[in-house]
């Protein structure tokens, strides 16, 4: 696929368009269609294969400096040294389950012709450096002698030596120097030329070079398989001090997320007690419609474990939305059971007729916000790995906490005030 994007020769993209899922044969997912695709290509040797989507490469590239969604760097000076350690990384994380698609962004591997000119042979002819640097440049790569004009443009005029006489080292070493007593000696009489592996892309970050291992995570939390992978490579690889090493790609998007989450649960949890107590007046009412956040964990959880979603951001905002909506279910059993003990009802007659008239409103408010993310829920469109996990967290959460608001929140209300209305 042609890019606009400059990248080394060992990037070659090859985009493939899917039908519409309406229109597939046989029931599957897209992830299963990439493990095929991936063991079909397996086995073609010295080839590493990556899965992505256009903007998905874009925005990756973007966040984490190469094409893949994780990338671990390794900065250092000598790009030789660098590709020792990277590969010896790649070999480290290839142990960790859930890590597949690892991909080591080499920076050597261009064939290069070296020209070495030794001082002393020079000497012993009479040549400068810079005499012998003109012809080299000159016959090799070109010089321009004059110029040609065609009309209101000009053009260079460029003098070579023809391909057949420099295409092989044998015969650049047979370009004839000039001496200073006028005689012309063979280039290799002073010269060492041969070919020779150099740097192909020098990838640069910080004003310091690194190499980059990619990889992708398949079947498993991004969290703990990046923290089981830290520990392989801190254990298998060791760096000198004038190296260092970073991980990179979503991994930083997740912690930066993971730390803005640490902050906004609790206040988000802090501010619906407050409003809680505003609402009741007492800390035992609003003990007991707090009862209804446990709840919220343990039908998101139940949700995700059942359905088989990893937890990650997108299911951690979710909480905070299931969080708010449950803590109604709470309000509106607890406030009606308090209205009938006020009308001078038996403890137990005011729980049961309580949770019989709410019975509607607060499964109404229950269907309103499951259904209304059901489609988002059953989604299997391209993007819809973002949305998914939070809305499948909100629908069964939902869900779950309406049951467990009905059979246990009126037992502990029953529990907690028992011995005062006796």
């Amino acid at each position: 696929m042609m890019e606009t994007d400059p990248t080394g020769f060992f990037n070659i993209e090859f985009n493939v368009q899917l039908k519409d899922a309406s229109e597939w044969k046989r029931k599957v997912s897209k992830e299963d269609i990439i493990q095929e695709m991936r063991t079909k290509l397996h086995h073609y040797p010295g080839i590493t294969f990556g899965f992505s989507q256009p903007i998905q490469d874009n925005v990756e590239e973007y966040v984490a400096g190469v094409k893949s969604s994780l990338v671990i760097k390794i900065f250092g000076d000598d790009l030789y040294d660098l590709e020792k350690y990277a590969n010896k990384v790649a070999e480290s994380i290839s142990k960790v389950k859930g890590i597949a698609d690892i991909n080591v962004y080499k920076n050597i591997g261009l064939p290069e012709l070296k020209i070495q000119l030794h001082d002393s042979k020079m000497a012993k002819y009479g040549i400068q450096t810079r005499d012998v640097q003109a012809v080299i440049e000159m016959t090799i790569g070109g010089q321009a002698a004059t110029t040609f004009y065609e009309g209101d443009r000009q053009f260079d005029v460029i003098l070579r030596f023809q391909e057949a006489y420099r295409d092989s080292p044998t015969k650049i070493g047979n370009i004839l120097i000039p001496t200073s007593n006028g005689q012309n000696i063979p280039l290799q009489e002073i010269a060492s030329i041969a070919y020779q592996t150099g740097p192909a892309f020098i990838y640069r970050e910080g004003n310091s070079r690194y190499i980059g291992v990619g990889f992708s995570i398949e079947g498993r939390d991004l969290g703990s398989t990046i923290v089981e992978a830290k520990q392989v490579v801190a254990a298998e690889v060791s760096l000198p001090k004038e190296n260092h090493m970073e991980w990179a790609g979503e991994f930083e998007s997740k912690e930066r997320a993971a730390k803005q989450l640490a902050l906004v649960v609790p206040i988000s949890l802090v501010l619906i007690l407050l409003l809680l107590y505003a609402n009741f007046g007492n800390v035992k009412d609003t003990a007991i419609a707090s009862l209804t956040l446990p709840f919220a964990f343990i039908g998101g959880f139940i949700s995700l474990w059942a359905t088989g979603t990893i937890f990650g951001i997108s299911a951690g905002i979710g909480f905070i939305i299931l969080f708010g909506v449950a803590t109604i279910d709470g309000i509106v059993l607890i406030g009606v059971i308090r209205d009938n003990l006020k009308h001078k009802m038996k403890l137990k007659d005011s729980i049961i007729q309580g949770v019989r008239s709410r019975i509607r409103p607060v499964v109404m408010i229950a269907l309103m916000g499951s259904m209304g993310l059901l489609p988002a829920a059953l989604s299997t469109g391209m993007g819809s790995e973002i949305q998914k996990p939070l809305a499948i967290m909100i629908v069964g959460g939902l869900l779950i906490c309406l049951v467990l608001s009905f059979t246990i929140l009126p037992v502990v209300f029953y529990l907690a005030y028992r011995k005062e209305k006796a």
